[in-house]
C-alpha cells in the first residue's frame, strides 16, 4: 500500500472558503453514507467549523493528538501512560507516535460522555 500525505489547510473563516463549500455540499444530491458524510462536513465548514481529516492509520504526535481532542498534551501522555490511550514508541526513542483511528475512538467516547451528563444535568434540572 503507498502512503499519501494530505495536508491543506483551509480558513473557515475566509468568505470564499465558506461560500465555496456550501456550494459544493449543494451539489451532493445522493443519500449514501459517503454521500451524507461529505455534505455535512461541507456544511459544517460552510458554516464556520474547522476540520482535521486523517487516515485511520496515520499516526499522530501526541501534541497533535492533543489539538484534535481539544486537551494538553500533558494529558494525553497521562492517558498513554494510563493505558486510556494505545501507542507506540520510536524504536530507540522516548517519542510516541498514537494512530488516528485510536484518537478519533478516544475523541467520540468523551464527547458521548458529555452528552450524557448534559442530558442527565437537565433532567435533573426540570
Amino acid at each position: 500500500m503507498t502512503a499519501h500525505t494530505l495536508s491543506a489547510s483551509l480558513d473557515p473563516g475566509e468568505p470564499g472558503v465558506r461560500s465555496d463549500a456550501k456550494h459544493l455540499a449543494d451539489q451532493i444530491v445522493g443519500d449514501s453514507p459517503l454521500e451524507s458524510m461529505l455534505r455535512t462536513m461541507l456544511n459544517e465548514v460552510a458554516g464556520g467549523s474547522h476540520f482535521v481529516v486523517l487516515r485511520a492509520d496515520e499516526e499522530i504526535t501526541p501534541a497533535q493528538a492533543a489539538e484534535v481532542l481539544g486537551v494538553t498534551r500533558q494529558f494525553v501522555d497521562r492517558l498513554c501512560e494510563s493505558g486510556g490511550l494505545p501507542f507506540r514508541r520510536l524504536p530507540g526513542s522516548r517519542h510516541r507516535r498514537i494512530r488516528a483511528l485510536d484518537v478519533a475512538r478516544l475523541g467520540a467516547e468523551r464527547e458521548s460522555r458529555r452528552s450524557g451528563a448534559e442530558a442527565i444535568r437537565r433532567a435533573l434540572a426540570e
